[in-house]
């Protein structure tokens, strides 16, 4: 890690998507990385949002543990709660992209939609088409 630079996860609600927003940059410890999905939890409760936009890029790693925590504890939560569409911007770190497919091959799509993007803005597109009916007027976010 560089000297001086923090682990973040920044934790955000984009009405024009509308969508619970997270980007993580740095490492985390495992109860950090489970505090900040907590937020992210809290979020998408008090906002009732269906839509999640994940900005992993700067994601340093996954740890295994923690991928099994997503995958039986969180993830459940976040669908019980009302997610139903996830927009993950690809890792730049590899071992993370691998930690990343591993979490979202282990999700039921019939439960929970999935994909995955190169930029937060093809991400956002996605995001905001999801589940829209044909012929809506509203326009597209930027």
């Amino acid at each position: 890690m560089v000297v001086g630079e923090a682990e973040v996860c920044e934790v955000s609600y984009d009405p024009e998507v509308p969508c619970v927003a997270m980007v993580w940059k740095g490492y985390f410890t495992s109860p950090r990385f489970r505090e900040a999905n907590e937020r992210v939890l809290a979020m998408i409760q008090e906002t009732r949002a269906t839509k999640l936009l994940g900005d992993v890029t700067n994601f340093k790693l996954i740890g295994a543990e923690d991928q099994r925590w997503l995958n039986d504890d969180w993830i459940p939560r976040t669908i019980k709660a009302g997610l139903r569409y996830v927009a993950l911007v690809q890792p730049v770190f590899y071992f993370n992209q691998v930690a990343v497919q591993t979490v979202a091959q282990r999700i039921d799509p019939e439960s929970l939609v999935v994909s995955h993007f190169d930029s937060p803005q093809a991400a956002r597109r996605w995001l905001w088409g999801a589940h829209r009916y044909p012929g809506a007027d509203a326009g597209e976010p930027g």
